[in-house]
């Protein structure tokens, strides 16, 4: 006999493994400034995305008082003007039948894409003209350990603060780099902890990412403090006119981070259709240009 599971609990077995896939796929994000905010807009679409400059001001001599300025902490206004989502779609009849460990798919799936989408959205921004000359230019197969302290040395050059360097790089470097290392007699145990930590290599913390802007550039990776680029996530509730047409609305946050997923549903009576979306909203702007660093591909000519 079939085990009848409830179009309630598969939406929630939907949206909770989105989360999981969405979460997983922006641990990059962790090296920008960005703010998460689970509690949907209304009246604005505006957040306030905190960051730490690169440079504090400078110390000040005691003269009988403190004087104060305007703190060392910067931010900024972004505006919530991007919107993304990825739809599922069931006749009646398909969704009654839907086999439970389907959904658990889809909603990894659906999740992970959306996820994937809006970081390759958010890296758009990383353009020779938006951060100037890159750090490095290399291969995959001649990006070694030596490159990385090279980058490690502009940083330091450039008066990076030590803490919280950032490196994202495409897997076919990260793979020769791993490879040096270990014909250096090191032991390169790159990869995620089951909390999903980044681990770190020369101070940064290393994050892996294959599907850069295909703008042009040949960016393969870059380094970042995380004042160079500045992102704010929020849900937008539907419109009283619009709520009415919906089935439900509900949205989903992840309570480590606040970040938050929406969930939509309507159906069509003529088709006889259950709709479905998971959607994000969210918005970026270039921060400190100087915070970011490119590594992009040598010309064809030099491979």
């Amino acid at each position: 006999m079939a085990i009848t599971i409830s179009a309630d609990l598969k939406r929630a077995v939907i949206i909770n493994e989105a989360m999981k896939a969405f979460k997983k796929r922006l641990l990059p994000l962790g090296l920008f400034s960005t703010a998460f905010n689970n509690v949907p807009l209304e009246g604005t679409n505006e957040i306030v995305v905190p960051y730490f400059p690169l440079e504090s001001s400078a110390s000040k001599n005691f003269n009988g008082t403190y004087e104060f300025g305007d703190g060392n902490i910067g931010s900024k206004k972004i505006t919530i003007n991007k919107r993304k989502y990825q739809s599922l779609k069931f006749t009646s009849e398909e969704l009654a039948r839907q086999p439970y460990f389907d959904l658990v798919a889809i909603g990894q799936a659906k999740g992970a894409k959306l996820a994937e989408d809006v970081l390759i959205d958010i890296l758009s921004v990383i353009t020779a003209a938006n951060f100037g000359e890159a750090v490095a230019t290399s291969t995959a197969a001649n990006f070694d350990v030596d490159d990385v302290i090279d980058i490690r040395t502009a940083c330091a050059q450039a008066n990076w603060p030590e803490m919280n360097r950032g490196m994202i790089l495409d897997s076919s470097y990260i793979g020769n780099l791993q490879k040096s290392i270990v014909s250096q007699g090191g032991a390169a145990t790159f990869g995620f902890t089951p909390l999903g930590e980044l681990p770190t290599l020369q101070g940064f913390r290393l994050a892996e990412f294959n599907l850069t802007p295909n703008n042009s550039e040949n960016l393969v990776g870059f380094v970042v403090n995380p004042s160079a680029i500045l992102v704010g996530f929020s849900p937008i509730a539907p419109a009283p006119s619009v709520m009415k047409t919906l089935s439900e609305y509900s949205h989903i946050s992840d309570p480590d981070t606040g970040l938050t997923l929406e969930y939509r549903a309507w159906g069509d009576a003529d088709t006889d259709t259950a709709k479905e979306v998971i959607e994000c909203n969210y918005g970026f702007a270039v921060g400190e240009t100087a915070a970011l660093k490119r590594i992009i591909s040598a010309p064809v000519s030099d491979q």
